[in-house]
């Protein structure tokens, strides 16, 4: 699988840990995995997220960086930061996973489970947009 490098348009190897991301998650990873350097960025439905959580977990994904939150006119839009070492070099890179949640429904399963440091970033998203987080 082959991405274009948003910094200098090449093309590039996706990293097998992406690779079995799109493969296993299929059309509901939206898009290509684009790179920028070490940064990797797709979006999925919110329904998804957690599975994909555990995805990461499974693979020795560790770390959650932050769940960063904006208001759009009619979603709740949540992005969330993963690093992991992945590459040739196996460097810590940077995997953006984002997500819509609508808001009339405002709900979405948390990532606690497998991220236990998700808990503050949920809460302070709970806070802001009376987002409710099922477990």
């Amino acid at each position: 699988m082959i991405i274009i490098s948003a910094a200098n348009n090449e093309k590039q190897e996706l990293p097998t840990l992406l690779k079995n991301l799109k493969k296993i998650f299929g059309k509901n990873i939206k898009g290509p995995i684009l790179q920028n350097d070490r940064e990797y960025m797709t979006t999925t439905k919110h329904s998804f997220i957690s599975d994909i959580a555990r995805f990461f977990s499974n693979r020795g994904v560790s770390r959650l960086a932050a769940i960063s939150s904006w208001d759009n006119d009619q979603e709740i839009s949540i992005a969330y930061h993963f690093i992991a070492n992945i590459g040739k070099e196996s460097l810590d890179s940077k995997i953006t996973i984002t997500t819509f949640v609508p808001k009339e429904s405002s709900e979405i399963i948390s990532i606690r489970e497998f991220y236990p440091a998700a808990r503050t970033f949920e809460d302070e998203i709970k806070e802001k947009f009376n987002l409710t987080y099922k477990e």
